[in-house]
């Protein structure tokens, strides 16, 4: 079933109008966090490296015919660039998500104002064939109705090592997060799962790249585990700007729904 939202169609005709643009294939630049020079190809989920902005879009189809869709729009900051030790970078990574989502079961649809997140990442070792991230995100319970968000203030402590390969060009990383609630609204159930990402980063030449990875959780409440194994293709189309799709497979007792396909455009620094 696919969705109406208008903001679904928005983004994918942005998307459509970067891909079939006859454009020259650039290669972003570095940024300019780290010390030494980055991988030539920049993922926008890679912790060593700021981007600009992003809009991305996540469509899922949920269990009983069900689907949601969320429109991200990311937003990254390098402040406090005098914070720093011997060794790692320099600087604090904030991050920060605004969804707009939309939730359809049975015959009724939602729309609104999902929980917005901010995230704060430090990166205190770093070198030509390592680098480790950490730190911790917040969700935010700013959901404009019930159904469309958790409806508590939950922390996730993160730490996310990456290790580079052939001379950089490739780079593995693995995100560690435990997602837990301390506070909101007590008709709500708590929150507390554990989420271990691996990826790997290859690219192909010519501004493209691609990106094997699978997310697994496992809920401490409902001992229940999921995962969900996806594949994303991406270019860089027009100097900075880069586009990216990704279909995604979840599987497990614990998962949600059946299908998700996600695509974004980005801006790095």
């Amino acid at each position: 079933m696919i969705s109406k939202n208008p903001i679904f169609f928005l983004v994918a005709a942005i998307i459509l109008l970067f891909a079939t643009a006859n454009l020259k294939a650039q290669e972003p630049e570095a940024s300019p966090t780290p010390p030494p020079p980055g991988p030539k190809v920049q993922v926008e989920d890679d912790p060593t490296r700021p981007i600009i902005f992003s809009i991305r879009n996540e469509h899922r189809f949920l269990m009983n015919d069900a689907w949601a869709n969320t429109t991200i729009f990311r937003f990254d900051q390098l402040t406090l660039k005098n914070l720093g030790n011997r060794g790692g970078a320099k600087g604090l990574i904030l991050r920060f998500d605004i969804p707009l989502n939309t939730l359809h079961v049975g015959n009724t649809t939602t729309s609104g104002l999902g929980d917005l997140y901010a995230q704060a990442l430090y990166i205190p070792k770093i070198s030509r064939k390592f680098a480790l991230a950490v730190g911790s995100g917040v969700v935010l319970p700013t959901a404009t109705n019930d159904i469309l968000g958790r409806g508590k203030l939950i922390l996730s402590p993160t730490v996310v090592p990456v290790w580079y390969f052939a001379n950089r060009k490739r780079f593995a990383l693995l995100r560690i997060q435990n997602f837990v609630s301390v506070a909101g609204k007590s008709n709500k159930p708590d929150v507390n799962y554990f989420i271990l990402a691996p990826a790997i980063v290859h690219p192909l030449g010519k501004g493209w790249w691609v990106v094997g990875d699978t997310e697994l959780k496992w809920d401490w409440k409902s001992k229940l585990g999921s995962g969900i194994t996806g594949v994303q293709l991406g270019r860089m189309v027009k100097g900075k700007y880069g586009v990216w799709i990704k279909p995604e497979v979840p599987w497990g007792p614990g998962r949600s729904g059946n299908f998700n396909f996600k695509f974004t455009v980005f801006k790095v620094r």
